[in-house]
């Protein structure tokens, strides 16, 4: 149930360059969780200058304005190995569909139990799904 949040600078991407961009985070998730290809939730924010503010420079990194700011939120419950592999999976396919610097893009990931997250009706579809146990992709 991945939702993916993909923040970006005005003028610095046309609509072909973030449907890549967003092609490239859903092939992403797929390969690297696993999730079925219609677990599909993307959210795209494309922010003014004054809205959308970072440092040129951090851990030895630098920023471009073709940063993209990339939060994802899933069912808690997958092993550190399988998220390391999604950073890796994501800045991978990101970086070679917007054509941008490894540097330029930022991933946070976020968990939540899955008696956290309603598909609708306002049912847990996921509730079973615990903060302790494991998730199968």
């Amino acid at each position: 149930m991945p939702v993916a949040k993909i923040h970006v600078l005005e003028g610095r991407y046309d609509e072909a360059r973030l449907n890549r961009i967003s092609n490239a985070v859903q092939q992403g998730l797929i390969s690297a969780l696993g999730i079925p290809p219609d677990d599909f939730f993307q959210i795209i924010h494309v922010l003014p200058p004054t809205q959308f503010r970072h440092t040129r420079s951090f851990l030895g990194l630098n920023y471009s304005d073709d940063l993209i700011l990339l939060e994802i939120t899933f069912i808690s419950g997958r092993p550190k190995e399988k998220r390391l592999g999604l950073l890796k999976a994501l800045n991978d396919a990101v970086v070679a569909a917007a054509k941008i610097s490894p540097d330029d893009l930022l991933i946070t990931l976020y968990e939540t139990p899955g008696e956290n997250i309603s598909f609708g009706r306002g049912l847990a579809q996921r509730a079973h799904i615990s903060h302790t146990e494991k998730v199968a992709s």
